[in-house]
C-alpha cells in the first residue's frame, strides 16, 4: 500500500509541475506572466495552432491532477488498522485509567439527607455554638437645621 501511495505521489506532484508550466506558457489577453517567457515564443516554436493545443492539454492534465488527488485521498483513508479517524484510533490505544479501590466512587462526598426522617441526631454531649451578641441600635440623624 506504501509503494502505491508513493508512486502516486509522485505521479501527482509531476502533474501539478506540468499544469504550471502550460498555465505559464499560455498566451493571456494582456501578456502578463506570459510575457516572461517570451510571449509568442510558443507559436514560433510550437506552430500557430498552439493555443489550443496547450488549452487542451492544460484540461487533461487538470483533470489527472484532479483524479491523482482523489485516489491519494482514498488510499490515505484505507492506509492502517481499521480505516476509522484518528481520534477513533487514539483512543482505541489510549491505556485506562486504573479503577478507584473504594466500594462507592463518591464516598468522600457526604450526601444530603432526602427526608426529615433520615436527619441524624446530634450527640447529647455537643456544645452549642456561642450566640451572638445584639449589638446596640445606632441612634438616628440628627436633622439638618437650615439657616
Amino acid at each position: 500500500m506504501n509503494i502505491l501511495i508513493g508512486f502516486v505521489t509522485i505521479v501527482h506532484v509531476l502533474v501539478a509541475l506540468f499544469v504550471i508550466v502550460l498555465v505559464l506558457m499560455q498566451k493571456s489577453s494582456e501578456q502578463g506572466v506570459g510575457a516572461a517567457f517570451g510571449g509568442g515564443v510558443t507559436e514560433t516554436v510550437f506552430g500557430a495552432g498552439t493555443t489550443t493545443a496547450l488549452v487542451r492539454m492544460t484540461i487533461y492534465c487538470a483533470c489527472a491532477l484532479l483524479a491523482t488527488t482523489l485516489i491519494l485521498a482514498v488510499l490515505h483513508s484505507h492506509r492502517g488498522k481499521g480505516g476509522g479517524s484518528l481520534m477513533q484510533r487514539s483512543l482505541a490505544t489510549m491505556p485506562m485509567a486504573p479503577a478507584p479501590q473504594s466500594a462507592s466512587p463518591f464516598s468522600s462526598q457526604p450526601t444530603a439527607p432526602t427526608s426529615p426522617e433520615t436527619v441524624p441526631a446530634t450527640p447529647a454531649t455537643a456544645t452549642p455554638a456561642p450566640a451572638a451578641e445584639p449589638q446596640p441600635a445606632a441612634p438616628p440623624p440628627a436633622p439638618e437645621k437650615k439657616p
